[in-house]
């Protein structure tokens, strides 16, 4: 996809969700707002600090992704330019954080072959554990579904010879690819403490969302579901390249998995506030890293 093309697809899928939002609370603005006034602010102010919580620990994963490569440019200063860059994501054209973060990367005197590695390495723990706790919390709490679903397919597609045969078929296609698994494995190989990072992450995003979700539910609501659910959803939406930051993908994949629990409505205005917080954190935390910045220059020019 050209980048002229993505872009212009980013600002019609803006546009979209602008509209969307619109109408939305154009038709059920009473009820919204009925919706938001049982939403405790203590329920508020712990979903919010627990959106900044991740935010730290995903400065974290790009310090050691840094650190991977022997470059140590030290947590503060990851944290100001993590930050910084940050919110280029939602405008239009899809690379202006990543812009932005090579060009501070190149400042602290970088290569650019170290730049590209911690970038892929940084972007891939991210999106690949979202996707593998998100799979994983889900098949595990929703199995009894999952099992359904399988067996109303067809009784060829769960033949035992048809499931040999694909099974014949990713070992042939895994042992004829070795050597370039073997070098991708070594690359981008979780460390013990990446892989703990990232758990926490994951686990610190989905509490976010589900300590929400407990003061409209109709029924207990499984907080790793909603871990997985949120973790899915966050690497459905990047793999979107044209919805910034995932924006309204993510949104509308929370909805769906909150249906059995929640009326669409709710799903809707709560998804919709998680998204808010995670915004406001991005703002907040760029604010804090400009007035670290500032204080650094300061410290750097006084005698």
């Amino acid at each position: 996809m050209s980048q002229k093309l993505k872009s212009l697809l980013k600002l019609i899928w803006w546009l979209l969700v602008l509209t969307f939002v619109s109408l939305f609370l154009h038709k059920n603005l009473n009820a919204t707002l009925e919706i938001v006034s049982k939403l405790p602010l203590m329920v508020i102010t712990i979903a919010f600090l627990a959106i900044v919580v991740a935010k730290v620990l995903l400065v974290l994963v790009m310090h050691l992704a840094l650190c991977r490569y022997q470059i140590d440019l030290g947590y503060r200063r990851c944290f100001t330019i993590y930050n910084i860059t940050q919110l280029g994501k939602y405008i239009p054209g899809s690379i202006w954080q990543y812009v932005g973060r090579i060009t501070l990367y190149k400042e602290a005197q970088i290569s650019n072959a170290k730049i590209r590695d911690t970038l892929l390495l940084e972007t891939f723990w991210v999106v690949f554990s979202a996707l593998l706790i998100g799979l994983c919390l889900i098949l595990l709490t929703q199995h009894s579904l999952i099992i359904e679903i399988i067996g109303q397919l067809p009784g060829y597609l769960t033949h035992p010879l048809t499931l040999g045969l694909f099974a014949a078929l990713i070992i042939a296609l895994a042992v004829s690819l070795r050597k370039t698994l073997q070098r991708y494995a070594r690359q981008f190989m979780f460390s013990p403490i990446a892989a703990l990072v990232v758990s926490s992450l994951w686990i610190c995003l989905g509490f976010s969302f589900w300590i929400t979700l407990l003061p409209y539910a109709s029924q207990d609501i499984s907080f790793i579901y909603i871990v997985g659910l949120y973790a899915l959803s966050y690497a459905l939406g990047f793999a979107v390249p044209f919805a910034p930051a995932g924006i309204g993908v993510r949104e509308a994949l929370l909805v769906m998995g909150l249906l059995p629990y929640l009326d669409a409505n709710t799903a809707i205005v709560l998804a919709t506030i998680n998204r808010l917080f995670y915004i406001i954190s991005e703002i907040l935390l760029v604010l804090i890293s400009n007035q670290l910045t500032l204080r650094e220059t300061k410290e750097s020019l006084s005698p």
